[in-house]
């Protein structure tokens, strides 16, 4: 990961790797590693990079960081179509890089709507998938790109700050989830009443 902080008071962060950064602006590099993952056959290698294009230079999305930035950041919408904020002109530039070699299928902007401290994402369609924009949701890989935010936080902070959110959502939930579930208990013997209590038998069906 990389800080490029330069402006006032708001924190730029991309989230390059170091181990595929250098294939960007490499040829020589870049083609050894071709070649070398058609020497050992990684097909799964072949799966995740476009033909010709360096291998995305973005940290992936396992499954926690997605779940952290969706709790933290739960709006998402197309880069083209994001209008809260500016976005600062180094993010720009990456956006800009990940446009001219292809990286991604689609681009978003995921955010709150308080606190307005956006991560842009990019999202690959796997291969023979028709790429309609839900589908990204649901399918396919996730690269953090980069965001930016009045206040700096490392990574495990965010997912430390998700966890509470999290834990404090699920309880305002599920407490109220008992309150309407002891509501129904105490008119359980009205609701018993007025299903059975007006039921005469019927002992004598002669006239």
């Amino acid at each position: 990961m990389e800080n490029n902080n330069q402006s006032m008071n708001t924190v730029v962060e991309t989230f390059y790797v170091s181990e595929t950064i250098n294939l960007i602006h490499d040829n020589e590099a870049l083609t050894k590693w071709n070649e070398k993952v058609e020497e050992l056959k990684l097909s799964g290698q072949k799966e995740v990079v476009k033909e010709d294009k360096s291998p995305i230079p973005f940290l992936w999305m396992n499954s926690a960081i997605v779940s952290t930035f969706e709790t933290l950041c739960p709006t998402k919408i197309d880069i083209k179509k994001y209008d809260k904020t500016p976005i600062p002109v180094e993010l720009l530039e990456v956006v800009s890089l990940c446009v001219k070699e292809d990286y991604f299928d689609c681009i978003k902007v995921w955010y709150n709507e308080k606190q307005k401290d956006p991560v842009i994402v990019g999202y690959v369609a796997k291969k023979g998938e028709k790429k309609e924009d839900w589908q990204f949701e649901y399918y396919g890989q996730k690269y953090l790109i980069g965001r930016w935010a009045d206040v700096k936080a490392s990574l495990d902070q965010l997912i430390e700050r998700a966890k509470k959110v999290f834990i404090q959502s699920e309880t305002f939930d599920l407490k109220r989830e008992i309150k309407d579930r002891q509501r129904k208990l105490e008119d359980l013997e009205q609701l018993a009443h007025d299903k059975f209590g007006n039921a005469m038998p019927v002992t004598d069906l002669s006239f």
